[in-house]
Formats: structure tokens, sequence, C-alpha cells
């Protein structure tokens, strides 16, 4: 047993985890002055980061529970979008690929609110600009569009096809985003 006294910075590990907390502190607190630079709250983050897994879970809840064929080619997008020239892109799939890996089979059932995503592209826009807008807008409709046809199965990847409740889904899910620049 170990009693020694540490300080309030220090614990029983080594230097290098003592390293490790503060830059994984750091890289938070960085984060958060950047989005707080361009007038994002913690609310919006909170959105962001959850506005692809929320496309994802409407088209593909459209016609019942989301299979894994779905949940594959959300993952792909986002796999995708990590090496996105936006960095705001980057981050936001990285967040919500390790939130679905985590996701058990009971949370791809239920039907999301996409009221919280009415305003997201549009203040983007704002925000930060046409470009990074259109690459949100885009990414929201890329994961829409391969869920729903993943979800029509061999007709869907090989010919495009997207059945009626998925392309009613798709459409929703556009109407809500609105144009890239409807803030602007």
């Amino acid at each position: 047993m170990d009693h020694r006294v540490w300080s309030a910075w220090e614990g029983p590990g080594d230097a290098l985890a003592f390293l490790l907390r503060q830059e994984a502190g750091g890289v938070a607190r960085r984060r958060e002055h950047a989005f707080r630079r361009y007038g994002f709250s913690d609310e919006d983050w909170s959105v962001l980061q959850d506005a692809p897994l929320r496309a994802f879970l409407w088209v593909a809840t459209a016609d019942g529970p989301a299979d894994p064929r779905e949940r594959r080619a959300c993952q792909r997008v986002l796999e995708a979008g990590l090496y996105s020239r936006s960095p705001l892109l980057g981050r936001i799939c990285g967040e919500s690929l390790r939130q679905l890996e985590a996701w058990g089979p009971e949370r791809l059932g239920e039907v999301p609110d996409l009221e919280p995503l009415r305003p997201l592209v549009a203040r983007v826009a704002e925000r930060l600009g046409l470009g990074e807008a259109a690459r949100l807008h885009g990414c929201l409709l890329e994961v829409g569009l391969r869920v729903a046809r993943a979800s029509n199965g061999w007709r869907g990847r090989l010919l495009g096809r997207v059945r009626g409740e998925e392309r009613l889904a798709l459409e929703t899910l556009a109407e809500t985003l609105g144009p890239p620049d409807a803030g602007v």
C-alpha cells in the first residue's frame, strides 16, 4: 500500500498519466473556446454532434427499427466525414461515430425529433460561412440517402432505388434542414 501524499495535480499514476489528462483537458478547452468565439453555446454543440445520428434514425426508422445494413451505411458516411476538409464536420462525424458504436439495439428503434435541426444549418452559415453550412447540409442529406438506399437492399445499393417511406423521410429531412444559404 502506498501512503505518499500527492498534490492536487498528481495521482497514484506516473507523470505520463498526468500529462495525458492535462492534454485531454486542453483539447476540450480549446474546442470549447473555439466554438464560443464563433457564438456557439454548449446546447449548439450538443445539437451539432447529434445531427448526423438524428438524420440516420429519422430515415432508418421510417419503415420500422433500424437494421444492421442501415447502421453500416451510416458508419461509412461518418467515417468518410472524418477526412473532410472541414474541421467542424470532421469533429462532428467523429463524435457521432463514437456515439453510434456505443448504441445498443434499443436505441435503434427510437424515432428522433427533427425540430432541433431546423435552425442548425442557418446558424452554421451565419457563424462559420456558407462553405461550412453547405458541407454540413450535404453530409446530413448523404447520411439519409445512404441509409434509405441500404434499407432497400441490393436494389437500393446497386440501382439507387428508395422506397416511398424513406423518400418521404428524406423529403422531410431536407425540408427541415432548409437550404444552406437560408440564414444569410
